[in-house]
C-alpha cells in the first residue's frame, strides 16, 4: 500500500514535470533550490536501494545536442534556441496560478522523498527507473 502511494506520486511528479518547470526562468533561484534539492533526495533514495542513477548531472564538452533538426556544439547556442523557440511563452505570460500549483507539488514531492527515504523499504524496478528519469530530467533542467 505505502510503495503503491509513493509509486503514484513518482509517475504523477514525471508526468506533470513539463509544466512544473514552466516558470523556472522567471524564478531561477528558487525553482533551482528546489530541483537541486529533490535530485539529492532521489540520489539517496536510489542509493538505499543500490540503484545509482545515470546521469550525475555533468556534462560533457564535445557532446552535440540536436533540436528542431539543428545541431548545437555549445551549451550558448542551444540555450539561445531553446529560449527563443520553445521558453518564449512562459517568459511573456507568467500564470500564478501554475506558479503556485508548482511550487505546491515540488514541495510536496521533496515531502514524500524525505518520507520513503526513512520510511520506506521495498521498491520495483519500475520505480527505480522512473526515479532515475526525475533525477536526469532535472539535471538537464538544471543545466539549461
Amino acid at each position: 500500500m505505502y510503495l503503491d502511494r509513493f509509486q503514484k506520486d513518482v509517475k504523477n511528479f514525471l508526468s506533470e514535470y513539463d509544466r512544473i518547470v514552466l516558470h523556472k526562468d522567471l524564478y531561477k533561484l528558487v525553482f533551482k533550490s528546489y530541483l537541486r534539492e529533490i535530485r539529492s533526495k532521489v540520489k539517496l533514495l536510489l542509493a538505499k536501494f543500490e540503484a545509482t542513477p545515470l546521469d550525475d548531472g555533468s556534462t560533457r564538452p564535445d557532446k552535440e545536442m540536436l533540436c528542431c533538426g539543428l545541431r548545437f556544439t555549445s551549451n550558448e547556442q542551444f540555450r539561445a534556441h531553446y529560449k527563443a523557440v520553445h521558453n518564449e511563452a512562459f517568459l511573456v505570460y507568467p500564470n500564478m496560478l501554475e506558479l503556485k500549483s508548482a511550487f505546491a507539488k515540488l514541495d510536496h514531492m521533496r515531502h514524500r522523498l524525505d518520507e520513503y527515504t526513512r520510511f520506506g523499504k521495498e521498491y520495483t524496478c519500475t520505480m527505480l527507473v522512473d526515479l532515475k528519469r526525475i533525477a536526469k530530467k532535472i539535471s538537464c533542467t538544471l543545466k539549461f
